[in-house]
């Protein structure tokens, strides 16, 4: 699944470190029950990219991601 959720999933995923607010933990929520697991931080679980700047707040956010579900065995 490939998707612009046009929100950062994680605090790894803004320029700035503040928390995630309910709504987000809610679609991560989500996102865990249908055992989806988001590819780049399984590769990158430290590393921060961004894909979109915004010049009012100047921030960087990554808002852009892969999901795949996960392999459990």
């Amino acid at each position: 699944i490939a998707g612009d959720f046009n929100t950062p999933l994680t605090v790894l995923d803004r320029s700035t470190r503040q928390g995630t607010n309910k709504d987000i933990q809610d679609l991560n929520s989500t996102l865990d029950q249908l055992d989806l697991i988001d590819l780049y931080r399984t590769f990158y679980p430290k590393t921060t990219e961004y894909t979109f700047f915004s010049s009012p707040h100047g921030t960087y956010t990554k808002i852009d991601h892969i999901k795949e579900a996960s392999k459990k065995n």
